[in-house]
């Protein structure tokens, strides 16, 4: 067979804290209504290019995602509930359909594993196929456990369903998870923030020291949200933050967790 183009694929993730106002946004009311605009508006920033996929969490209902970011071009690949608000995954509408054919296929996950994820499957325009899922992990430092039961489920999932796999989401990980994540499921599985050099400038999707969203409280720093690929043909170009300016005033964001912007190689033009 002809070899082929590796696929350039953008992919948000972000916990968007139910699209609730900051403590410190100036007028609780006013932002309240505008949240659900700004947040659309930091995912489809115009001077960046268009996301392929945006994966949420904490959305405030389950239609959210497609009411958002629908009139975009996004289709929603389904929603599910987790501790808190809903988990979506959208893709870009030119990623779902071609000559016809539905490219994009919700991977259907059994009731009975309680999962707060949401996964698909792509045929990319290249014809390489990924599987990708959307989750918010249980909370808590004593969520440890629970958080290795569900990602080991979700990763086998998806590696049911594709050689190549992305897995997105707020995690709430602790740093002394991160070897029992990577080594699960058969192991290879690569954090998108350590591949591209750790990064110190963006390490950090939860700041409460410069993020007040939350009124007090103790001030941390943590790597709550992560990205992790496995696959012979994906590799992790870029990692960044978004969510991270501040809307009107210091201290003023959009979400208590900043999001993550993933770009990613689908198909290394194998033969």
């Amino acid at each position: 067979p002809a070899s082929y183009q590796s696929f350039p694929l953008t992919l948000l993730s972000w916990n968007i804290s139910n699209a609730q106002p900051s403590i410190t946004a100036p007028n609780f009311i006013d932002r309240s209504k505008e949240s659900p605009r700004l947040i659309s508006e930091e995912c489809l920033h115009p001077a960046k290019p268009s996301p392929d996929i945006i994966s949420l969490q904490e959305c405030p209902y389950p239609s959210f995602g497609q009411d958002e970011f629908g009139p975009s071009g996004y289709v929603s690949m389904g929603t599910q509930q987790s501790h808190c608000g809903y988990v979506d995954l959208l893709v870009r509408k030119e990623l779902t359909r071609r000559n016809n054919n539905n490219n994009a296929q919700p991977i259907i996950i059994p009731k009975q594993y309680n999962l707060p994820s949401v996964a698909a499957t792509i045929e990319l325009p290249n014809k390489t196929k990924i599987a990708v899922s959307s989750s918010h992990l249980a909370p808590f430092k004593d969520g440890a456990y629970e958080r290795l039961m569900q990602c080991t489920t979700m990763m086998n999932f998806l590696n049911q369903e594709a050689d190549n796999c992305v897995l997105l989401g707020d995690f709430n990980m602790r740093v002394a998870e991160d070897k029992g994540i990577e080594n699960t499921c058969g192991g290879g599985w690569i954090d998108a923030w350590k591949e591209t050099g750790s990064n110190s400038d963006v390490k950090f999707t939860w700041d409460s020291y410069i993020n007040r969203y939350h009124d007090g409280g103790f001030k941390f720093r943590a790597r709550f949200d992560r990205c992790y690929v496995r696959g012979e043909e994906v590799s992790v170009r870029q990692f960044g933050l978004m969510g991270n300016q501040s809307v009107e005033k210091k201290g003023d964001y959009l979400s208590d967790h900043f999001g993550m912007a993933v770009a990613l190689d689908v198909g290394q033009g194998k033969e």
